[in-house]
């Protein structure tokens, strides 16, 4: 949420090949509470600006540095609505669109983009997203996140749920999302 932070965080890491942006804040809610447009202008602000101010900060760097890789952490909630966390899967929704724009964009400088779409990981936010009990060992993001790049891959689905929705979207996004637009 604090541009400049990210901003200082590029300018010290000038010979960074490979950004992993993992930013992001869950607010539980549905769309009638009182407090929703709050809530979603607080999960935009980091899940969808800051992936933003990100992009911008280092797509530079990756470029000066032979192109590299930019991964952005997304989420299976990114590609489908649930009532009670209709705001933050709205912004996860917006964070995938930019991702796919950035896909683009950063091709043209041989940087490859990827964009993580896990199910409940065992972290905080799953915890606090009330996935206790079905939370994933976070190893499984890390480990599909190598195997994206060794396949040159741009959607990376780690975990089981994650695959089982992968599975279900994959005509989509291989006709669809990943076909360039220029």
């Amino acid at each position: 949420g604090d541009p400049q932070s990210i901003v200082a965080a590029a300018q010290t890491a000038p010979d960074v090949q490979i950004v992993i942006n993992n930013a992001g804040v869950f607010q539980a809610g549905t769309l009638l509470a009182e407090d929703a447009i709050a809530a979603l202008e607080f999960q935009m602000k980091i899940n969808v600006y800051g992936l933003i101010y990100m992009a911008q900060a280092f797509a530079p760097v990756l470029k000066v540095n032979g192109g590299g890789v930019f991964v952005q952490i997304n989420s299976v909630a990114s590609l489908k609505g649930f009532p009670d966390s209709a705001t933050y899967c709205a912004s996860k929704a917006a964070a995938y669109s930019i991702t796919q724009a950035l896909r683009e964009l950063l091709s043209e400088q041989d940087t490859l983009v990827l964009s993580v779409h896990p199910g409940p990981i065992a972290t905080d936010m799953g915890d606090a997203a009330g996935m206790s009990q079905v939370a994933q060992p976070p190893a499984l993001v890390a480990d599909g996140i190598i195997k994206a790049l060794k396949a040159g891959d741009f959607h990376v689905f780690p975990d089981s749920v994650a695959k089982q929705m992968g599975d279900a979207y994959k005509s989509f996004a291989e006709n669809v999302v990943e076909v360039s637009s220029t």
